[in-house]
């Protein structure tokens, strides 16, 4: 907000206060209700896991959403336990972490050897499971042929040296590159997130350029902004071939990014309603294609919504190529928490996920979330990425997105009853 929306410190401090209560009231809710089923017997190893799952679901889904580092993904190195996401997703390993530590921390607290002889059950099945699903997955590939993708990460952000480079040099640093790596047996090459400020729709000069570039060489994936009217604008990424370029516009916006949420009633912070831009979300989600192949290319912040990928991949993508800028998160430790989130809708999906970014991390992850490559944070690289096309579709991506809702309905009936047997108490 203070380097990209060109707003005080002070009211980013209050706009980032104001996110963390936002976010702390559905913990604090979810406490109360976790607090009051710890007296239910064996119901609160499914209660508080459903608790805490529903928690998150509400929060992914309600003003937009912020779905970013639920509890799961601190599993995303814990490779076996991890793979069970293709059966239920990130919901379902965030359930299995809050039953486990519930079933630890009773047995401890209890020295209750049943608890623990269940544990060690619940323990072998995960990972018994995840093994499973594993060998699966791969015997399922196996006789895929790879592809070469290759990927640029030029590491030019707010404030560089290369902010001020005139555009058709920035162009041609990239265009150049792209030749490197076609030599190397790329097939595509893949830009990050709004690299270069040109609006190719809006001037034909650039549009000829990169029609002229890929009948040359070959087709480049880049976001760029797509001007539609003077108040319609689009985050959005290109392919570009030689038979003319395909597009998709971004759905899911980033809140006090790209947009400043409830703007009405933050009529009065008008520092932050001028400096903050504010894009058009896309209308559908829908897979680019090349060489008869599905591209899913969720833009940024939409790699971290479960249900945008999930629905990337049903309409028939077959491998996800995703673009970012995380140059605005600085130094910290958000590239990587970015990322982990991008490795699990690898496992969710099981496909390959193709990452650029202009600052880092970029990377290639294969579908069962590993990390096959990744770039260092703010360096120059540019590397090629084998991957494979895969069709066929998980469980989770056919039904696991079911999770959340089935653990909402049995959570409302569930309270609904107590609240009905209170009811008839006090009636007494």
């Amino acid at each position: 907000m203070v380097n990209y929306g060109n707003t005080s410190e002070f009211l980013a401090i209050i706009a980032l206060v104001s996110l963390v209560i936002y976010l702390s009231i559905f913990n604090g809710i979810a406490g109360i209700f976790i607090n009051k089923s710890i007296n239910r017997g064996y119901n609160i190893f499914f209660m508080i896991p459903s608790l805490w799952v529903v928690k998150d679901f509400i929060i992914e889904k309600l003003f937009g959403g912020f779905p970013w580092e639920f509890i799961g993904y601190s599993q995303i190195n814990n490779f076996y336990f991890v793979q069970n996401a293709e059966i239920g997703g990130i919901y379902l390993i965030s359930f299995l972490v809050i039953l486990i530590n519930i079933y630890l921390s009773f047995s401890i607290l209890d020295k209750n050897k049943t608890l623990i002889r269940a544990l060690l059950v619940i323990l072998v099945v995960i990972y018994l499971t995840g093994y499973i699903l594993n060998v699966y997955s791969l015997n399922k590939i196996s006789d895929i042929k790879y592809k070469k993708a290759g990927i640029l990460q030029p590491n030019w952000y707010y404030k560089s040296k290369t902010e001020y480079l005139p555009i058709r040099k920035k162009l041609n640093i990239l265009f150049n590159k792209s030749i490197s790596l076609m030599n190397k047996g790329a097939e595509f090459v893949i830009w990050p997130e709004y690299t270069v400020s040109i609006y190719p729709t809006k001037n034909p000069y650039y549009m000829e350029l990169f029609k002229d570039f890929t009948q040359k060489n070959i087709p480049i994936f880049a976001g760029f902004i797509d001007i539609k009217t003077r108040n319609e604008f689009y985050n959005t990424i290109f392919l570009f071939t030689d038979n003319g370029y395909q597009k998709y516009d971004k759905t899911r916006l980033t809140p006090f990014g790209e947009y400043v949420p409830f703007r009405k009633l933050l009529f009065f912070v008008k520092k932050i309603t001028r400096g903050i831009s504010d894009f058009s979300a896309g209308k559908i989600i829908k897979n680019l294609i090349l060489n008869n192949h599905k591209f899913s290319t969720p833009i940024c912040y939409e790699i971290i919504y479960p249900e945008i990928v999930r629905e990337f991949t049903s309409k028939g993508g077959e491998v996800i190529l995703t673009i970012s800028n995380d140059s605005w998160f600085g130094n910290t430790s958000a590239p990587y928490q970015h990322l982990s989130m991008a490795r699990m809708r690898a496992i969710e999906n099981r496909r390959y996920v193709l990452r650029s970014t202009s600052t880092g991390i970029s990377a290639l992850i294969n579908s069962t979330g590993k990390l096959l490559y990744k770039s260092p944070v703010y360096k120059e690289d540019d590397f090629i990425g084998e991957f494979k096309y895969i069709k066929y579709k998980t469980f989770y991506v056919k039904f696991g997105y079911l999770l959340p809702y089935i653990l909402s309905i049995i959570l409302f009936l569930f309270l609904l009853k107590s609240f009905l047997k209170n009811l008839k108490r006090e009636k007494k």
